[in-house]
This record gives structure tokens, C-alpha cells and sequence, in this order.
């Protein structure tokens, strides 16, 4: 059986893959990094949306700058990560919801 690292990495890859997306684009340790922040300074669900929402404004800034996704300048993963982190309720954006 595989040890969970050996079968993330193996889930990364093929979702690569699956997805079209040029092998290396999914780098684990942020996202997941990305998503306890979040998870841990908002709330539990805001961990996967975050990753969704970073991942969107890295795909928009690679089609802005006409780049092979994921090698944009823009870091949205680690943006997404500092905001989650300096998250206060009554931060500005919190609604309150």
C-alpha cells in the first residue's frame, strides 16, 4: 500500500492528465497549504473555494499574459494564502455570512 505523500502525488499526475494540463502544473504543497490557512483563519469550507478561486485567477492571468498554464507571474495560490491568513472577522470583504 502506498503511503498518503506516494498516493497525493500519484492523484496529482493523473488528475494532470485527465485534466490537460502540462505534467508539474499541480504543485501540492501550496494548495494544500493554501486550504489549512483558509480553513483555519475563515472557516472550514473556505479552504476549497479559496483553492478553486486561486486557481481561476491563475488560469485568467496565464490567457492575460498568453502563457502555458501555470507559468504566469501572478502567484494567486500564495495571494489567496496571505489574505487567508490575515483574515479577521470584520475584515474588509467580511460579510458577516
Amino acid at each position: 500500500m502506498n503511503d498518503p505523500q506516494t498516493q497525493l502525488a500519484g492523484w496529482a499526475a493523473t488528475l494532470e492528465q485527465e485534466l490537460g494540463l502540462p505534467e508539474g502544473t499541480v504543485d501540492v504543497g501550496p494548495v494544500l497549504d493554501l486550504t489549512r490557512d483558509a480553513a483555519h483563519n475563515v472557516a472550514r469550507p473556505a479552504g476549497p473555494v479559496a483553492a478553486y478561486a486561486a486557481g481561476y485567477a491563475r488560469a485568467l492571468a496565464d490567457v492575460a499574459a498568453g502563457t502555458v498554464a501555470g507559468t504566469g507571474t501572478v502567484d494567486a495560490v500564495e495571494r489567496a494564502a496571505a489574505l487567508a491568513r490575515s483574515w479577521a472577522p470584520g475584515a474588509p470583504g467580511d460579510t458577516g455570512a
